[in-house]
């Protein structure tokens, strides 16, 4: 909004004011004199000096407001694109993902594919609904190198630039020693960081019980608590994993795995070959 009592307008209603009083000094006849003339000279020539700064034919101040409204908005828009830009990267520095996890690098012709992509992208479009109706959640399951971290890792992407959701994308095995091993040795710094798995838009767990049979007890409960919390909280989760439902129920126990089946999960399995590109020249 522009303030009613800036310079500029105070002027332009000045100049105004007078070329009405000169007008109606015309319309009545009254004595010409040079003084009047030269004043009537000195306004026209203001007037087109203004019109020549705007490019305008014929300037007023209403004219000019909306002109400067026009301007002020547009800086606005790029302010507030320059700031969702920011807050993008921002968000994608902090949920640390590979920046090759996008749908664009993926294989869409890939017939084992196309429907965990269509899956995923289902989840990303109904991502507002499930934070009104208690989260939802995915599992994927699959063999090493399937693309199971890359599909997750595009849904992250994809929530993020399109909608600004923060993400943590975390291995389990990384969040245990963070939270039971003392990598994080500052307690209040461990307790934010665990209210961080909670509260965080979604959660990407990676490697759950990778290579175990059985995961042990106290962090089999950990995981129950916290997907139980995020439930409460309406936070979705992805979780990732080699086992197959069944066998992960086995690892994790039935206090995790009901807590995983409250959210009525979206189960995803890769199969086929890896994915992975050759990684190095090792034979052995």
């Amino acid at each position: 909004m522009t303030d009613p009592q800036d310079p500029l307008r105070q002027e332009l209603e000045e100049i105004e004011a007078k070329r009405k009083r000169i007008a109606k000094a015309k319309q009545g006849h009254r004595v010409h004199d040079t003084e009047l003339s030269q004043h009537v000279g000195g306004l026209l020539e203001r007037i087109r000096r203004l019109q020549a700064q705007t490019g305008g034919s014929q300037y007023d101040y209403e004219t000019l407001r909306k002109e400067y409204d026009a301007k002020a908005n547009a800086e606005v828009r790029e302010l507030q694109k320059a700031a969702r830009q920011e807050r993008i990267q921002k968000l994608i520095a902090q949920a640390d993902l590979n920046p090759d996890w996008v749908f664009e690098k993926m294989d869409a012709t890939d017939p084992a594919l196309q429907y965990p992509m269509e899956t995923a992208r289902y989840f990303i479009s109904g991502f507002e609904h499930w934070e009104k109706s208690g989260g939802g959640c995915m599992l994927i399951y699959g063999d090493y190198g399937t693309g199971k971290s890359t599909l997750a890792g595009a849904v992250a992407h994809e929530l993020i630039e399109r909608h600004q959701k923060s993400v943590i994308f975390q291995q389990w095995a990384s969040i245990v020693d963070r939270l039971f091993f003392n990598v994080i040795q500052d307690q209040e710094e461990r307790n934010q960081y665990r209210r961080a798995l909670e509260e965080v838009d979604l959660l990407i767990i990676d490697e759950v019980s990778a290579n175990r049979a059985k995961m042990a007890e106290s962090q089999s409960s950990f995981l129950g608590h916290l997907l139980r919390r995020r439930r409460n909280l309406s936070k979705s989760v992805i979780i990732i994993t080699n086992h197959s439902p069944q066998s992960l129920h086995q690892a994790i126990g039935d206090f995790s795995f009901e807590a995983i089946k409250a959210f009525n999960p979206v189960d995803i399995h890769l199969s086929g070959p890896s994915r992975r590109p050759n990684i190095g020249h090792y034979n052995g």
